[in-house]
């Protein structure tokens, strides 16, 4: 991905992968901080401990890149940062600096990505999609929205705004005939609507 041009697209594919790379290297960190680069692009910085550092061929920190619609990715740079930090960031801020990053999956076999911050009921994700024009959405550990860059109307009784559950009926779909690995991915956007359905009754 070190090759690949700024402007470049994700493909589902891409996003497979660059799961499976971030999951080596920050699942299991402390986010430190995040910081808004533009309004689409965000740094998200993890301290990486020093009996980590060799595992994962990091230094003492990494920083992950999301590009709202185009690309996510690892890098050990840092980026001119905007002086003051917008409502949405601070909201990020709020809600998972500190926190440990439990897990990434990519939902159902499109591409979107959710980030997993703490537990229990002190459980954030961090849902960031990378079709269209993109989007970034933070939810409870339930997947009720607490802030998002855009929202978006589904259906006539389904909006994704503060407030609502986020939508994963609508926001992936299921592709058959992957085999293993495509099963496993789509089975991540069905047990997320699962655990909503559960959690409603």
């Amino acid at each position: 991905f070190s090759s690949m041009s700024p402007k470049s697209r994700f493909t589902s594919f891409d996003v497979t992968c660059m799961v499976h790379d971030l999951q080596s290297k920050v699942v299991g960190q402390r986010l430190t901080n995040i910081y808004d680069l533009s309004e689409k692009v965000y740094l998200l910085k993890f301290a990486i401990p020093e009996s980590a550092r060799e595992s994962c061929d990091a230094t003492n920190k990494v920083n992950v890149l999301m590009e709202s619609g185009v690309r996510f990715h690892s890098t050990n740079y840092d980026r001119e940062k905007s002086d003051m930090p917008s409502p949405f960031t601070m909201k990020l801020r709020k809600h998972l600096r500190s926190k440990r990053l439990e897990g990434i999956t990519q939902l159902g076999t499109d591409r979107i990505i959710d980030l997993r911050f703490g537990s229990g009921d002190a459980a954030s994700h961090l849902i960031v999609e990378f079709y269209s024009n993109g989007n970034v959405v933070l939810t409870d550990g339930k997947y009720s929205v607490l802030g998002l860059l855009r929202g978006h109307q589904f259906d006539e009784d389904v909006v994704l705004k503060v407030g609502e559950p986020y939508p994963i009926r609508y926001t992936t779909k299921s592709v058959v005939g992957l085999g293993d690995s495509g099963s496993s991915i789509s089975a991540e956007g069905s047990n997320v609507e699962e655990q909503q359905q559960q959690q409603q009754q």
